[in-house]
């Protein structure tokens, strides 16, 4: 286990260190608000598959088609939204900014 500091104690029943861990911690996916527009969209795309499910069982096949293309549509833009955040996450972790945070420059050290 790698420590901050000289003043940390290390565990004595040798259990893995889950608060430093590099990976996303359990909920932390759904409760990025940047996530939120892609989880909208696949929900979208999954009622409108319902939908046209539903529409198709009814004969109605003009609809259906509408339904299905207004799906296919959702759940490619929701997918692809998820996907890129999580890319752009991965990128901002594997490479952060060198340059110190802008209170550094005014605070003095202790």
């Amino acid at each position: 286990m790698a420590s901050d500091g000289a003043w940390e104690i290390p565990p004595l029943d040798d259990a893995p260190d889950i608060t430093r861990t590099a990976g996303l911690q359990p909920g932390e996916t759904m409760a990025d608000t940047r996530n939120w527009a892609g989880f909208v969209l696949v929900g979208i795309g999954v009622l409108a598959v319902i939908a046209a499910t539903a529409v198709a069982a009814l004969g109605t096949r003009g609809w259906a088609l509408l339904a299905a293309l207004i799906a296919g549509g959702a759940l490619l833009t929701g997918a692809a939204l998820l996907l890129f955040e999580r890319r752009n996450r991965l990128a901002r972790q594997q490479h952060p900014s060198d340059s110190p945070a802008a209170w550094q420059g005014s605070v003095p050290p202790t």
